[in-house]
């Protein structure tokens, strides 16, 4: 049956689509309309509403509205009468461009029910655009050597006209240079080329004006124009031109480095670079001589950077070229010729060619010394030179020939007084300033043995000790003698005599014969001799030897050898006696004298008195050096009758030598006895005073007489006589005595003087200490001897006669290239020389630096060849070529003078500078066009140098010579005819020279024309279109094509390079790249068929000449669509939300979809998922319809996402997805639902009044208004007629049920009422609930025990028997609480338990039973008090009070217990009741439980579970049971939502706001039966 009832469902859904959709294709369609461009505002365009079928007044209420697809806001429709009309003016090309077709698209849009018509208005052109060059101005650059018939490509007009309106006719304005030529391609394309027809000549005219018109095919015709501005570009034609041929300048040869020699000045008429010069010096210029000079490439500024010599380098002829800055350069050439003037700036030169030294001092005056010759490089006065030497010598110089001087002697020499000189040959010229130039010339005396060996002095003295020791040296003698070598070699030797006794010198002292040392050959005493003089002999080794002599004095010094000698006391009395003094001798009284001699002398001999013994002296004295003992008081008695001294005597020695002497003295009163004593002693005292007295009288005498000596000798000598020599010199004067040698005194003696010989030291200082003082001299002063000034001039003026007589020049000439041993001249001969002489007199010949050429037999005086002269080796091109020889003979010294003239003959042939010349020469040079050359070079002179010169036979070129006004011959090629590189690339062509000598002799040197490429042939492609295809994917850098251009030029003329022009739009030059040499097009950027599928690229091959020539082609590049363009889709207008109650084919939304792929992957077909309630319906084109397709309930489904997906048929398929959000608008169709369909609450009594008791809520699936619910209560009675309202009040909008009074358990223990929820729609609906409130009892009712006894009807106490067994019930006690449950659950026990005795009462029964067999013990009665209590919180408690008597007899106690039998008999059917309606409540209730849920578990249609809370209340008599709580898994409903119909509570935790505790919810399990047979268990 499902089956069934599904297939008519779907049957009835395709029914009503295809209903639907033959609907749409009558409702919808299209409408054309057509306009002329430009219509103005309000231009009726169609009655569109009409059109469309629609009614005019219907137009505003389906809210009419029309929409254009993207092509501007043009039309517009009058509402109130349908009618399309133009809102704005419409142009054809803004909107559609070139396309053939163009229309605009527009949709109609209507609602109630949705529908859309389409609109086509197709817009006609009108011929309302002029043609448009893109610029109004266009610059070309045309080279003037460009050919006629060249072509450079235009960028033509365009017209934004379509059809006949764009076709386009050119013409030019009307000049004899320029045409227009418009040629088709194979698809009709023009391309538009301006045509030379003649030759263009920038310097006639530099810029053509022209103007092209473009006129379009309307009517009427438009024109459009452009200005073509033609510059024609200089083609390097024309070569540099210097305003002179020939510069000459002179310059001082001592310009500075940088003087600005000249600025040349070349001009070229052709322009730009062509026309910037640039200076050089030519190839041929001479290396060595770039370093001279500088050329500023730019200003041609010459300058001069190196040192100008006009000795080295007179005249310099430099080339200088201009050249243009072309790339294939044109240059003019021009001769810079610069003198260089002489400055004085050599100084002269001398050279000694020959010296005779050393001279013999005995020479005669007019010997030659030396031959001197000076020079100077300069020219003219500079050149003159003046030789001199200082005047004060003894040296003459004497001119011979030309510039050579003779050195001679010009008076006698003295080599010892001086032994060389050093001559300052000084030269100057006659320059301004004047230069000069010294040479020195060293010329030593050589020498003569003129001079015997001297002393220094005349005499030596040497001091000598006595006891000196054998061998011992005694003095050094040494002799000088001024000459040299062996003439000053000296030798000594002693002059023998006799001293003394006949004894020989030799005996006493002997000298050494080379060193002059004198040795004492035996000891000396003082006292036997005192001076030994003696003469040393001095002789030289010269020949004849000659000798001097000198005197030694030789003084003996005394050593202190001898004791002083004491005379005994009294030895000139005859007999000894004490010395007598009287007592009456006062102080200073002589009393005697002690006499002592000593053999020494000097202080030796000088002694000295003093008493031994100081202490014993007494009152006596002693004279220190008299010796006499006189009294240092007055005597006295005391001293005694005698006195005995001991006198010490000693001498000044080194060491001092002493002696003693006893001296007696005898005290005597009587002075006659002394006196008479004295006069006997004066006799023998004379003698002695006498000898004392001449000794100082002779010392002194002779002291005196030596200073005298001395003063006569000096003043002699210091006297001045002829010719004296002075010189420096010493003394020491040494006084003696008879005490000894007074101290030494050195003074210096100034003028120590000798006579005609040389100086000496004649008087020599000395010193006792220092006996050598001649080694301490100083040097000796020399002083010039004044000449005779008139002899020697006279002496001078006839050796300058005889020199002139002697001295000549002897001239020869010679053909050069004479071989060896050709006979030259009879030299000897012409000289006056004796053959015989040449050899003794050293005849010798020197050539002055021109090699040694030339040779003389000295058998025969013959001057002969050596070795061939080469004329241009030894002096270049002079005009004069001469060797200049100098022959010297000595014996005496003479020098002559010989020229040999060197002529020339015809042995060089000329000499180009290179065998190849080679010449680079553009082809575009003009005939007549000139190319200077280095001419060729002969080494010979005169007409043997005359050169002519021949050129071979040539069709392009000849030869020009030309001669200036100094006669030099400049050469030019001269081009005849135009030449073509690619017709002839090089030219070899022969100059050949020719001299003028006999015979004749030729030089060749071959030209080598490189014909350089002028750029004359513009890069071809080998294709003008080149059609290329490329899918639109192409990867960034892929290859396009590669263009090939090849230029016929040559070098960078030939180089292409590859560039877009200036015609490529911006869109293709940001799309390809060019590579600039290899002509490779690649892709750069993406391909878009989509934006642009054919791109005409117009790449232009230039080549890079200067100016560079291009040559042009197309690129007509087709892009292949591929599909890379995934659908687009766009929802035009949406009806929503849908109400849910819209029926089937209500529109709610139109969707176009676009591709802009072409062909198959731009076919699109729409899908949306089949499983909802749309449909999509295709209208128009790519214009679909989402409609409604089956009904819709919002509380099932509020809103639908429908992905529609459009996808091309492209191969790879691709697609696009969009998501239309529909939103399902709500209808009232839903009444409130509560939850659950009853509400159970738990209250407990005695609540208070307005207490919060539950919530209620009902939920409406609809919306707003339709889902706002309102609560009440359904009003009913409540037991004794009471409305519900009066128990309880609901809140109308939270639901909120609140109690209005207290429950009384005891009265009411449950209320059932209604509660209705009500919405707010329209129609309202509404829905009810019920409510179950149950009241639960609190603990307010104390338990109330029943009076024991009552059932017998009168009370009394409880018999037991006293053999009542443990256990025995004695009796009951029985208690009821009003409460329930818990509340009345009751508890028994005894109040005090210590009082108990043997009974006990049942916890629970109330049964009072013994707990042990009872005994008399115990009482005869006993009362018990029971407490009674509930279970309640709080528990409540009674009491009752139970008598016990103990009776012996069980016979009344039996009696008793029959009685209490009927009356509790009715008591335990009240409880047996009880149980049984317990038990029954409790099982009837679980049985509604399992038959509830069974049936709430039973599977149905739609059945939707939720989670709810399940608690098992078991109630009995005994109260209520434990709460327990367990998860519900499955909690089942049937068709109504999810509810919670079975409730876990608690007694204990009742709905109270105040109260409530957190609940833990719990999911039922899906096994209910077990989960409720858990409970049940529990």
């Amino acid at each position: 049956m499902a089956l069934l009832r599904r297939d008519a469902l779907v049957t009835g859904q395709l029914l009503r689509l295809v209903l639907l959709h033959t609907a749409w294709e009558v409702g919808s369609g299209q409408v054309s309309y057509s306009l002329p461009e430009e219509s103005k505002h309000g231009t009726f365009v169609g009655r569109l509403a009409q059109d469309l079928g629609l009614e005019v007044s219907e137009l505003v209420s389906r809210m009419f509205r029309m929409v254009s697809k993207g092509r501007g806001d043009y039309f517009e429709v009058n509402l109130q009468s349908g009618v399309l009309f133009v809102k704005s003016p419409v142009d054809r090309e803004e909107v559609c461009g070139q396309s053939p077709l163009c229309a605009i698209d527009l949709e109609v849009i209507v609602d109630k029910p949705l529908r859309i018509f389409h609109v086509e208005v197709e817009i006609q052109d009108i011929n309302d655009n002029a043609p448009a060059f893109p610029a109004p101005e266009k610059n070309l650059f045309i080279l003037e050597s460009r050919l006629p018939d060249s072509r450079f490509p235009l960028e033509g007009a365009s017209d934004a006209d379509i059809g006949i309106n764009s076709l386009l006719t050119y013409k030019l304005s009307p000049n004899e240079y320029f045409s227009i030529d418009v040629k088709k391609n194979n698809e009709q394309r023009k391309s538009l080329v301006l045509l030379l027809k003649e030759h263009l000549d920038r310097e006639e005219t530099s810029v053509h004006h022209l103007l092209l018109t473009a006129t379009d095919g309307g009517k009427p015709e438009l024109t459009g124009t452009v200005q073509l501005v033609i510059t024609v570009l200089d083609a390097n034609d024309n070569a540099p031109v210097f305003n002179q041929s020939v510069y000459e300048v002179r310059l001082l040869e001592n310009a500075s480095n940088g003087t600005l020699i000249i600025k040349l000045n070349a001009t070229d008429l052709d322009e730009g670079i062509n026309k910037d010069i640039s200076y050089s010096f030519t190839n041929s210029f001479n290396p060595n001589l770039r370093n001279m000079f500088s050329l500023d490439p730019n200003t041609g500024e010459v300058r001069f950077k190196g040192e100008l010599d006009f000795e080295n380098i007179r005249l310099y002829e430099i080339q200088i070229e201009a050249t243009d800055k072309s790339t294939f350069p044109l240059t003019g050439h021009c001769t810079l010729v610069v003198e260089v003037l002489d400055v004085n700036d050599n100084a002269p030169e001398l050279a000694l060619t020959s010296l005779s030294l050393p001279v013999p001092e005995d020479a005669p005056p007019g010997t030659v010394v030396a031959l001197i010759s000076v020079s100077d490089r300069d020219s003219g006065d500079n050149g003159k030179v003046t030789c001199s030497i200082p005047p004060d010598l003894p040296f003459q110089l004497v001119s011979t020939f030309k510039n050579y001087h003779s050195l001679v002697l010009a008076e006698a020499v003295d080599r010892e007084r001086v032994s060389e000189y050093k001559i300052l040959v000084t030269a100057r010229d006659e320059g301004a300033p004047s230069l000069s130039a010294s040479s020195s010339i060293l010329v030593p005396i050589a020498d003569v043995n003129d001079n015997a060996p001297a002393f220094p002095q005349p005499v030596y003295t040497v001091f000598v000790k006595e006891n000196n020791r054998p061998g011992a040296h005694l003095l050094s003698v040494s002799a000088s003698d001024p000459d040299v070598r062996e003439n000053a070699f000296v030798s000594y030797s002693v002059v023998e005599r006799s001293v003394g006794e006949q004894q020989p010198v030799s005996s006493y002292i002997s000298v050494h014969s080379e060193s002059g040392h004198i040795y004492g050959l035996q000891p000396f005493d003082y006292e036997e001799l005192q001076v030994l003089q003696f003469q040393v002999s001095a002789r030289d080794a010269g020949f004849p030897s000659l000798c001097g002599n000198v005197t030694v004095q030789l003084f003996v010094l005394d050593e202190n050898d001898n004791a002083p000698a004491v005379s005994p006391p009294g030895s000139g009395r005859g007999s000894p006696g004490p010395e007598l003094v009287p007592l009456s001798a006062g102080a200073g009284h002589v009393v005697g004298k002690v006499r002592a001699v000593d053999a020494d002398s000097g202080y030796n001999a000088w002694l000295r008195y003093e008493v031994q013994e100081a202490g014993a002296a007494g009152p006596f004295r002693v004279g220190v050096y008299s010796g006499e003992i006189s009294t240092t008081r007055a005597l006295e008695e005391a001293d005694g009758p005698s006195q005995r001294l001991v006198i010490l005597v000693k001498d000044h020695g080194e060491p001092a030598l002493s002696a003693t002497a006893t001296v007696s003295l005898s005290l005597v009163e009587s002075p006659q006895a002394v006196k008479w004593d004295s006069r006997q002693r004066v006799g023998s005292e004379g003698p002695l005073v006498d000898m004392n007295v001449s000794l100082t009288i002779a010392i002194c005498s002779l002291s005196g007489l030596f200073v005298l000596v001395i003063v006569v000798y000096v003043g002699l000598r210091c006297h001045r006589g002829p010719e004296v020599m002075c010189g420096p010199g010493k003394a020491t004067v040494v006084c003696s005595s008879e005490v000894g040698s007074w101290s030494y005194s050195q003074r210096q003696s100034r003028n120590l003087c000798v006579g005609e010989g040389t100086a000496k030291n004649d008087l020599m200082v000395f010193s006792p200490n220092f006996p050598n003082s001649a080694e301490n001299g100083e040097k000796e002063k020399q002083q010039e001897m004044t000449p005779n000034l008139c002899g020697t001039l006279l002496r001078l003026v006839l050796l300058h006669t005889a020199w002139e007589v002697g001295s000549g020049q002897v001239r020869y000439s010679l053909p050069e290239e004479s071989k060896h041993g050709t006979f030259v001249g009879r030299l000897a001969q012409d000289l006056g020389l004796e053959v015989s002489e040449l050899v003794p007199r050293m005849f010798r010949m020197v050539s002055k630096g021109r090699g040694d050429y030339f040779e003389v037999n000295l058998q025969s005086g013959v001057l002969f060849v050596k070795s061939p002269v080469d004329r241009e080796e030894v002096c270049g091109q002079s005009p004069l070529c001469a060797i200049d020889l100098e022959v010297i003979v000595d014996k005496p010294l003479r020098i002559f003078h010989v020229e040999v003239e060197i002529q020339d003959i015809n042995d060089n042939a000329p000499v180009f500078p290179v065998n190849e010349k080679y010449l680079s020469i553009a082809e575009s040079r003009l005939p007549d066009s000139r190319f200077p050359l280095e001419g060729a070079f002969d080494a010979d002179i005169g007409t043997n140098s005359l050169l002519t010169y021949k050129l071979s036979s040539s069709e392009h070129f000849t030869f020009n010579v030309k001669s200036n006004d100094d006669n030099k011959k400049s050469l030019v090629l001269v081009l005849k005819k135009s030449l073509d590189r690619e017709e002839t690339p090089e030219h070899n062509l022969l100059l050949t020279a020719t001299d003028g000598g006999k015979p004749e002799l030729r030089g060749t040197i071959q030209l080598v024309i490189t014909v350089l490429d002028a750029n004359d042939n513009a890069p071809v492609f080998n294709q003008s279109v080149y059609k290329i295809r490329l899918f639109e994917n192409a990867a960034n850098g892929t290859l396009v094509i590669k263009l090939n251009a090849t230029d016929l030029d040559e070098g960078s003329n030939k180089e292409v390079s590859y560039t877009f022009s200036s015609f490529v739009p911006p869109t293709g030059g940001d799309m390809f790249s060019l590579d600039l040499n290899t002509g490779e097009v690649r892709v750069k950027s993406r391909l878009d068929f989509e934006e642009i599928n054919v791109y005409d690229i117009q790449v232009e091959a230039k080549d890079k000449g200067n100016p560079p020539l291009s040559g042009h082609c197309n690129i007509e590049l087709e892009v292949l669509d591929v599909n890379d363009n995934t659908p687009e889709l766009a929802v035009t207008s949406l009806s929503l939300p849908v109400p849910e109650d819209a029926p089937p084919g209500t529109v709610v939304a139109l969707i176009s979809v676009s591709d802009r792929d072409s062909g198959d992957n731009g076919k699109v077909t729409c899908s949306i998922p089949p499983d909802l309630p749309f449909q999509l319906v295709s209208t128009f084109k790519n214009y679909h319809s989402l409609v409604l397709a089956e009904a819709v309930d919002r509380e099932r489904v509020s809103e639908y996402k429908i992905l529609v997906t459009a996808r091309d048929e492209g191969a790879p398929s691709l697609s696009a997805s969009s998501s239309i959000l529909v939103p399902i608008a709500d209808v009232n169709d839903n009444a409130p639902a509560f939850p659950q369909p009853v509400y159970t609450v738990f209250v407990k009594e005695n609540n208070r009044p307005g207490a919060h008791l539950l919530s209620v809520s009902a939920s409406d699936p609809d919306v707003r208004e339709n889902a706002f619910v309102s609560y009440s209560v359904v009003e009913r009675s409540v037991g004794e007629q009471q409305p519900v309202s009066s128990y309880i009040s609901v809140h109308s909008e939270s639901g909120h049920i609140y109690g209005l009074q207290p429950f009384d358990y005891e009265e009411l223990q449950v209320l059932q009422f209604q509660v209705s929820a009500r919405d707010a729609g329209f129609p309202s609906l509404c829905g009810n609930v019920t409510v179950q409130l149950f009241v639960l009892d609190e603990n307010d009712n104390a338990p109330a025990v029943s009076p024991p006894g009552s059932s017998r009807g009168s009370p009394g106490p409880e018999l037991v028997p006293l053999s009542a067994g443990a256990g025995h019930v004695v009796g009951k006690v029985r208690a009821v609480d009003a409460d329930s449950g818990y509340n009345a659950w009751l508890r028994y026990e005894v109040q005090e338990a210590g009082a108990a005795g043997p009974f006990r009462v049942g916890v629970y029964s109330g049964e009072i039973s013994t707990t042990r067999a009872l005994e008399e013990a115990d009482g005869p009665s006993q009362r018990l008090v029971i407490l009674v209590k509930d279970h309640g919180e709080p528990a409540l408690s009674a009491t009752a009070t139970v008598s016990l008597s103990l009776v012996e007899s069980p016979q009344a106690v039996k009696w008793d217990s029959r009685q209490r039998v009927g009356s509790e008999g009715p008591l335990v059917d009240l409880n047996v009741s009880l149980m049984i309606a317990i038990c029954s409540l409790s099982g009837l209730f679980v049985l509604v439980i399992i038959v509830y849920v069974g049936l709430r578990c039973h599977p149905g249609p739609e059945v939707m579970c939720g989670p709810g809370k399940a608690t098992v209340v078991c109630s009995s008599e005994l109260g209520s049971w434990s709460y327990s709580q367990r998860q519900s898994r499955n909690l089942c409903v049937g068709e109504g939502t999810a509810k919670n119909d079975l409730m876990v509570f608690s007694p204990n935790v009742p709905h109270f706001a105040e109260n409530r505790e957190m609940e833990k919810q719990l999911v039922m399990a899906s096994n209910v039966c077990g989960t409720v047979s858990d409970i049940l268990l529990f």
